[in-house]
């Protein structure tokens, strides 16, 4: 291959060939077009052959090797307006020497005649560009433009690449004169300017405007956003007679609200005068004027204040006044997205100071503008905070504003009891326990399997243009984020659309189907077992459970239900409370101990992540689909490490100085084994970890332990549970098979949790050491064995029922002395169970405990389910709203 490419670069099949291969002349063929396909010519053929393709790379043979030569050096010339070959009479007056022409293949000098005949003396200059398909810089006298190959290439690598346009000129002129010799002409800021008039004129070309009497000016705002197919439209995709249907959830819209501050734009020279917004509020941004407006006639409007929060301990609230950015121009975007993650129309606005009220309100309202359903569903990380006077906002909003009719129907929604808000289940346990019950997804009726963290992902999409975004000017940053966010819709579409992409609808309803089974085997299997016991109890349970979800009321249990921790409790407790361990932790900012705590969550989760692999490995077969599943996992882990890694170079920088490159950078062979070097993996008192990052890891692995073990009561619960109905009352193969699927899920569970339990000991004790104190942690949480990890027995919750948490140990220690006959003569209470506590109401504990995880098996299968329902829903929509768009076009 080396030889060949050398040969290439020599004069290789022509060498001694003094006959031209095209017209067969007695002249040699020096010249060469690399772009064309085996074409060695003479100079007039080379002339002749690209009157049709100017733009082509040619070189000449000068004696000793091949060397580039311009266009205009051959004699190739442009004639617009005539054909090909034909020549203007007018062209020697009307011409420019030496145009400039980015292409796909670099940059090209070339001589291009203007047509002022005829033909053409009533067509301005760029038009008789545009005609040739070049796109002119400017419309006063062109001496420069791009080609629009070149922009069609470089909006697809921008888009889907992430380039910027510095860096495809840069690369341009590289292909043009790599080594610099010629001493080009810098035309980056023409070829900027053609890319945001391509990138506007595009927009509307595929909104279908240029259809249009109206054209571009009498474009309304947000026509030209593409829309989601799947979410309900009673214009476009209900089905007839959708009214009558009972299941009114089918048809709710479903929105989140979040912002990004990655998404900022730097404060420069430049302005809305000298770089305009040419989209304006004609796709997913806001319109400027009117959001500016907005934010003018509600400064200082009381509904519209902050006030502060008594429920989230995120930073959206209590920042929103404070998240400034000194010499930026916005410090982020706000944005509304529906179920399927695509951006809704005006659902996108600047963020100017924070995360207010004022600019979540533009961008929700916005999109509501545009929605077309019965009902609403609005998920948001402050939910419970924002929606506490959103109807007092929505009244203040002037009719002149875009957002009226929004605010209008969103009134309508509110009144008639018709618009849910919900918290994203990432962000619930950040939450207080009435907020946990009244704002969970988990226990909405009709909210399916939606997370409501569409917008995290969205984010994870736009958020690599984020370094060139920031440079650019008002209006070029509008109208690239535009593109940037249509382009995604777009994706989000072929996902829809396509059945072997991604998680399309065919795909989650597989998913869905598989999920709504095995839970509601699950349920069925729990509730049996417990009306074993007692029906009565699970009667009453069912009716608190429906009159709860009827009337939100007081839930059911509702201190029990909270127990569970999650990622952003863990957040919150390691930024609110101060461990006994970790008494000498400086005072920080609160944004920043999130972060910190948010790095190091990360890095156990990889851990889990790890352990959840290895002990799948064995389940592992050898069909394609599974080693595509393992390698898509795989994957997932690698990019979780490289984005541990970027934050551990944040907390930990000593550490990550003198990390390997492999180490930094692992791949899939090396993900499962490469050492994170978390705190608790280092020496006690080494001085590469600073304090604040140790003691966050101790804060953050007590809690860890402790929702570990309260994980694993549940599981446990559970398991005798089934287990005890499963011997009394299962027989035969099919029933039993059934029941050892529950059985197994349960099993899996225990020995997750076991293994997080340990895992998370051993590191606590690597950073604090042992603690031999009487009452020590070391005797809070003890050495976790194997014959720990079971269930209680009915005889001996029957002997402690009455007896305290002393009284209780007391009774074990006298049993296990006695030596009673009996088959549980030498039984030992798992010490994870009195350290749960028994009180004299134990058995009332006990059970409300079980009956909540009784609730959260019904909540789990009950919303797999109705995502099975949602999504048959969504696929007859899809092929509805196609065919109500086929008409319109």
């Amino acid at each position: 291959y080396l030889r060949e490419s050398l040969r290439l670069d020599g004069q290789a099949d022509v060498l001694n060939v003094t006959v031209c291969p095209s017209c067969g002349a007695q002249a040699c063929p020096d010249r060469r077009c690399v772009d064309c396909f085996a074409a060695d010519m003479c100079r007039s053929c080379a002339v002749k052959w690209h009157k049709y393709n100017p733009l082509h790379r040619i070189y000449r043979h000068n004696g000793d090797f091949y060397e580039r030569e311009d266009q205009h050096e051959l004699g190739i010339r442009i004639q617009l307006v005539h054909p090909p070959g034909e020549v203007c009479p007018t062209r020697e007056w009307s011409h420019v020497k030496d145009f400039a022409i980015l292409h796909t293949n670099g940059i090209h000098h070339l001589r291009v005649d203007f047509c002022s005949c005829a033909l053409g003396k009533d067509i301005p200059r760029p038009i008789q560009l545009m005609r040739r398909r070049l796109w002119p810089a400017t419309v006063v006298d062109p001496q420069t433009a791009t080609s629009f190959e070149a922009l069609d290439d470089f909006t697809r690598l921008s888009l889907l690449g992430r380039l910027s346009a510095y860096d495809y000129h840069k690369a341009a002129q590289a292909a043009t004169d790599g080594a610099a010799l010629k001493g080009l002409a810098d035309i980056r800021q023409q070829f900027m300017t053609c890319i945001h008039e391509f990138r506007h004129i595009m927009l509307f070309k595929r909104a279908g405007r240029g259809h249009e009497p109206g054209s571009i000016a009498k474009t309304p705002a947000g026509a030209c956003a593409v829309r989601c197919p799947a979410c309900p439209n009673v214009e476009m995709n209900m089905e007839a007679g959708w009214e009558k249907n009972p299941l009114q959830w089918l048809f709710r819209m479903c929105l989140s609200l979040d912002a990004n501050f990655r998404l900022s734009n730097r404060l420069s020279r430049s302005t809305n005068k000298t770089d305009p917004n040419l989209n304006d509020g004609k796709a997913y941004l806001s319109p400027s004027a009117d959001y500016r407006e907005h934010l003018k006639q509600i400064e200082g409007v009381d509904a519209f204040a902050e006030q502060p929060s008594d429920c989230s301990r995120f930073g959206a609230i209590n920042m929103a006044n404070n998240k400034g950015g000194r010499g930026l121009r916005t410090t982020g975007v706000a944005a509304c997205i529906c179920r399927h993650e695509m951006l809704q129309p005006l659902g996108v606005a600047t963020l100017r100071k924070g995360e207010r009220y004022s600019t979540m309100d533009y961008v929700f309202n916005g999109s509501v503008t545009f929605a077309r359903a019965p009902c609403i569903l609005v998920t948001y990380d402050i939910a419970c905070q924002w929606h506490k006077r959103l109807q007092e906002r929505l009244a203040k909003i002037p009719e002149e504003r875009e957002i009226y009719g929004g605010a209008v129907k969103m009134l309508g929604f509110m009144t008639a009891d018709k618009a849910v808000f919900c918290v994203p289940k990432f962000h619930l346990y950040a939450h207080r326990i009435i907020c946990q019950l009244g704002y969970a997804l988990g226990w909405t009726d009709g909210a399916g399997a939606l997370d409501g963290e569409g917008p995290e992902r969205v984010w994870s999409g736009t958020n690599p243009a984020a370094s060139s975004l920031r440079e650019m000017g008002p209006g070029t940053m509008y109208d690239t984020l535009d593109d940037i966010l249509g382009a995604w819709n777009w994706q989000k579409l072929l996902l829809i659309y396509l059945i072997r992409v991604g998680k399309a609808l065919a795909e989650r309803m597989e998913r869905a189907v598989a999920e709504g089974r095995e839970q509601a085997a699950i349920f069925t299997e729990f509730t049996e077992a417990l009306e074993d016991e007692d029906r009565s109890i699970t009667e009453k349970w069912r009716r608190l459970v429906k009159a709860w979800e009827a009337t939100s009321s007081e839930p059911p249990a509702s201190a029990t239900a909270g127990s569970s921790g999650g990622d952003d409790m863990k957040t919150a407790a390691a930024t609110d409370c101060d461990h006994e361990h970790a008494e000498a932790a400086t005072t920080f900012d609160f944004e920043e101990q999130a972060a910190r705590a948010q790095f190091l969550l990360l890095g156990l989760k990889i851990e889990s992540d790890r352990y959840r692999i290895e002990s799948k490995r064995g389940e592992d077969g050898q069909t394609i689909t599974q080693a595509t599943a393992r390698t898509q996992t795989l994957n997932a882990l690698v990019r979780d490490i490289e984005r541990f890694r970027s934050e551990q170079e944040r907390f930990m920088p000593a550490v990550y100085a003198s990390l390997t490159v492999e180490e930094r950078h692992p791949d899939r062979s090396t993900a499962q084994t490469v050492k994170l070097w978390m705190p608790y993996e280092l020496p006690m008192n080494d001085e590469s970890v600073p304090a604040e990052t140790r003691a966050m890891a101790i804060k953050l692995l007590w809690a860890s332990m402790e929702d570990e073990l309260e994980d694993l009561l549940h599981q446990l619960r559970l398991r005798g549970c089934l287990n005890r109905f499963k011997l009394k009352n299962i027989t035969g193969q099919r029933a039993n098979t059934r029941a050892r699927t529950a059985q197994d899920a349960v099993d899996a569970n225990v020995k997750t949790a076991a293994h997080a339990y340990r895992r998370h000991r051993a590191a606590y004790m690597a950073l604090v050491g042992p603690d031999d104190q009487p009452n020590g942690w070391e005797k809070t949480m003890r050495v976790l064995e194997d014959s720990d990890c079971r269930g209680l027995g009915d005889r001996l919750i029957e002997q402690i029922d009455d007896l305290s948490i002393d009284n209780a140990r007391q009774f074990v220690a006298s049993r296990r002395d006695n030596g009673q006959a009996g088959g549980e003569t030498l039984y030992h209470l798992p010490w994870i169970w009195y350290k749960a506590g028994f009180s004299g109401d134990n058995d009332k504990k006990i059970s409300d405990e079980l009956m909540v995880e009784w609730c959260k098996s019904r909540a789990r299968a009950r919303s797999w389910v109705q995502e099975a329902w949602i999504l048959d829903e969504e696929m007859g929509r899809v092929l509805r709203f196609n065919e109500s768009l086929a008409s319109i076009w």
